[in-house]
């Protein structure tokens, strides 16, 4: 009787990661087949070089203009690049299409308002160890994207998002209802193995208690269907969220979509085609499971390309991540300027960035002023500088990959 049991338990060790749709688990029909598990050794999974400290020095950036200015000032957009829209999207638990989702995205651009491509990204929601054999899931080859099919992307711009260590509460191995433990575990694991240090969460199921953890815990915020513990999310009752509801904050929940359907009626194409409709609302976040067949790939990328056609240039299409750090680098960075001359002074003092786990340090600043621009220098060569002298739009940029 031993043994039958044992094989039934052996003939049941199926990779199960239940995202939610309101609620509901993946059906039957959109868990993978077993694979006995082939794990990677000896594989880069960590960018070379050194790592940096969290930036918290005084960035000065100089204005010079073709005469003296009556006056100058600037203002940071409410979007990164002084974009109007914004798509957020990410793979869940890990996702081994993601990697096929960025020969598509890799390759499809929106521009920095100064003349430089920006190719789109999305996050990767992983989750540390499967719960019925206990194989970590970054060396699963075959099934989920690996440490080191990862690192290629991050470089990229794609994130990597807490998931949950173990994606249930049940299972042979599993941390129960343990919150804190599935957000710390998992931080550390990605840490230690990927070199990365996430800042955002996806709620695993529709499981309680995942935002507070990951709040308490130091991160930026999360997404979830529906799961937002004490915090007020942004899209109350939809994922169509208004940027105007975005106050300073020091973890921000949101609502997002999900479709695992990437046919042409697909939730997703109705969210995208009511975002460029008119004003109603500045941008949504979608998450799926992955792209299962070729038709799912197809229309994928026929989703995006749609989109790229509709946005008109008018949009940023990234991870949860990159949407909130921004924002929140935006309401706590300190700016001051002065004029001298022909010359504006900004100084962006990021002390006063309190979250010391930012990976995108980016901002875009827009200069109002009654003479011409002739040129922009920045102090900090590790940051990357454009503009665009016509619409007076300046973008700094440093993104840190390694911890």
């Amino acid at each position: 009787m031993k043994r039958i049991a044992l094989n039934l338990i052996v003939a049941c060790s199926v990779l199960i990661f239940s995202c939610t749709k309101q609620g509901s688990v993946a059906s039957e029909k959109e868990k993978p087949k077993e694979e006995k598990p082939k794990e990677e050794t000896n594989v880069p999974s960590i960018p070379d070089g050194p790592v940096f400290p969290a930036f918290s020095g005084k960035i000065e950036i100089k204005v010079t203009f073709n005469n003296n200015p009556i006056s100058a000032t600037t203002s940071i957009p409410n979007l990164k690049y002084n974009k109007g829209k914004a798509i957020l999207m990410e793979f869940d638990d890990s996702a081994l299409t993601v990697v096929t989702a960025y020969e598509k995205l890799s390759n499809t651009y929106y521009t920095d308002g100064a003349g430089n491509k920006k190719n789109y990204n999305v996050g990767l929601a992983v989750n540390g160890r499967n719960q019925y054999h206990d194989k970590e899931i970054g060396f699963y080859t075959g099934y989920a994207a690996t440490y080191a099919q990862r690192l290629p992307l991050i470089v990229k711009g794609m994130d990597i998002m807490n998931h949950s260590f173990y994606h249930e509460e049940k299972g042979n191995f599993n941390n129960g209802k343990d919150r804190d433990k599935n957000i710390k575990d998992l931080d550390a694991l990605i840490l230690l193995n990927q070199g990365y240090k996430m800042n955002t969460l996806i709620v695993p199921t529709n499981f309680v208690g995942f935002q507070t953890a990951s709040a308490d815990f130091g991160y930026i915020g999360g997404a979830s269907q529906g799961t937002f513990d004490k915090f007020e999310q942004i899209g109350k009752y939809t994922p169509k969220a208004k940027l105007s509801d975005i106050k300073p904050f020091d973890y921000l929940a949101i609502r997002r979509g999900f479709s695992d359907n990437w046919s042409n009626d697909g939730s997703q194409w109705n969210l995208s085609n009511d975002l460029f409709a008119d004003d109603s609302f500045d941008f949504f976040e979608i998450g799926t499971h992955g792209l299962k067949d070729e038709d799912a790939v197809k229309n994928f990328n026929d989703w995006i390309d749609d989109i790229t056609l509709k946005a008109k240039d008018n949009m940023i299409f990234c991870s949860l991540r990159e949407f909130l750090e921004y924002q929140y680098i935006k309401d706590h960075v300190t700016k001051t300027q002065t004029v001298d001359g022909n010359t504006l002074t900004i100084t962006l003092d990021y002390s006063t960035v309190a979250n010391k786990n930012i990976s995108w340090y980016d901002l875009s600043l827009l200069v109002n002023s009654d003479k011409a621009i002739s040129g922009v220098s920045i102090n900090n060569t590790d940051f990357a500088l454009s503009f665009n002298k016509d619409t007076k739009l300046i973008n700094i940029a440093k993104r840190k990959i390694k911890w």
